[in-house]
């Protein structure tokens, strides 16, 4: 009696643990083997989907638009955020080419890292939505933000990435890319090789 007893809390021990969310400064997944760690100070202000249209030209089939979602945590301390995402692509028909860019090795495997700055006032479709979301949830926003942005092609269906926003008053760096910058398709099944690997 006391030996299932013990398994028993056991057992509802591990599944609290699972369900619990990752505190700032604790390795978390992204996605598979991708992980990253939020930095101490930050605090989980939402878990959300942010939908995007990518560009593309051909559409093997008519109305098959390959609308992606990246599901995300956003972190705050102040008015910086960190923004935790992985894209999983569901449409049978494309898959992601492999991402071109300087790599870095961080939180144990490597990563494209790109530095630009961003008005918390664009109009570009993507951003200002997470810019949105945070004023909905309260948080404080600076005029401009240099950003620090991590990703990996996980598989070829699958995108990790991690984004860094700090305020800034400087210019001198880029602005940030837009999506379908950032990310290129190909048809499933017609174009393997060494550019979609």
């Amino acid at each position: 009696m006391k030996l299932t007893r013990c398994l028993f809390v056991i057992l509802a021990l591990m599944v609290l643990a699972g369900c619990a969310q990752t505190q700032a400064g604790e390795p978390m997944r992204v996605y598979g083997n991708a992980k990253t760690v939020v930095p101490v100070g930050y605090s989980m202000i939402d878990s959300t989907t942010f939908t995007v249209l990518p560009d593309t030209v051909n559409i093997p089939v008519e109305g098959m638009y390959p609308y992606q979602r990246w599901n995300s945590e956003i972190y705050a301390m102040g008015d910086s955020y960190v923004i935790v995402q992985n894209m999983v692509f569901n449409n049978q028909f494309y898959r992601f080419k492999a991402l071109r860019g300087s790599t870095q090795e961080m939180w144990g495997s490597g990563w494209r890292k790109g530095d630009y700055t961003l008005s918390s006032n664009t109009e570009e479709q993507e951003y200002s939505k997470y810019f949105a979301r945070i004023r909905e949830k309260g948080g404080q926003l600076a005029p401009m933000y240099k950003v620090t942005m991590y990703d990996q092609k996980v598989t070829p269906a699958v995108v990790a990435r991690v984004i860094s926003l700090t305020p800034t008053t400087s210019g001198g760096m880029a602005a940030m890319p837009s999506f379908n910058d950032l990310y290129q398709y190909y048809e499933y099944g017609n174009a393997f090789g060494s550019d979609n690997s």
